[in-house]
């Protein structure tokens, strides 16, 4: 999931830099270009604070009931 998440973030931030000039103020899809990038820059963050796995995986990982 992170890197697709990454890959999506560097895609996005690559056509944004290349975005054809002027832009208008009423741009939307340039609007809604860095509300994708955004949005997605947020889950990468959460995944960061909270990690990637979720609690089942962390418990199975860590050995659950078969743990020494």
């Amino acid at each position: 999931m992170r890197i697709g998440l990454e890959r999506r973030i560097s895609e996005l931030s690559r056509e944004i830099r290349h975005y054809p000039t002027p832009i208008a103020r009423c741009d939307e899809q340039l609007a809604a270009l860095l509300e994708e990038r955004s949005r997605l820059m947020s889950r990468l963050a959460a995944l960061d604070e909270h990690g990637s796995c979720d609690a089942q995986a962390i418990w199975v990982n860590d050995g659950g009931m078969h743990a020494a």
